[in-house]
């Protein structure tokens, strides 16, 4: 029981030393692209389809969102992450497996892992 703790504790913190990096990266990536856009510095050409824009909420906004609600809400944040980018690559096959991409919103599955130990430890 006591080790299982251990192990629930060093997966939550795997989970937000490396969700928190990630989602400080992709608000600093989205937050220069929307200030490149508003000053005029970026080409200026937007979302050239439907589907470049929903893959855009799928990521990075459907991550950005999961991995804050992880924080207070394990479970809700790791699955929104990992249904994010599941989604991102159904729209986007061809980025499917490019560690760039899926490193970002890895930190779910280590979300998901810790709410399923720590249901199950307060069942015990």
């Amino acid at each position: 029981m006591k080790d299982k703790k251990r192990v629930a504790t060093i997966i939550r913190w795997i989970a937000r030393i490396w969700g928190g990096t990630s989602l400080l990266f992709l608000i600093f990536m989205v937050g220069a692209h929307l200030i490149g856009a508003i000053s005029g510095t970026s080409d200026g050409t937007g979302f050239s389809s439907t589907s470049e824009m929903i893959s855009f909420l799928f990521f990075p906004i459907s991550i950005m969102i999961g991995l804050g609600l992880a924080w207070k809400w394990d479970g809700l944040g790791g699955l929104i992450t990992i249904l994010g980018i599941v989604g991102f690559h159904i729209i986007r096959p061809d980025l499917i497996l490019d560690p760039m991409i899926d490193g970002l919103a890895a930190p779910g599955i280590f979300f998901i892992i810790y709410w399923l130990i720590t249901k199950d430890l307060k069942k015990t």
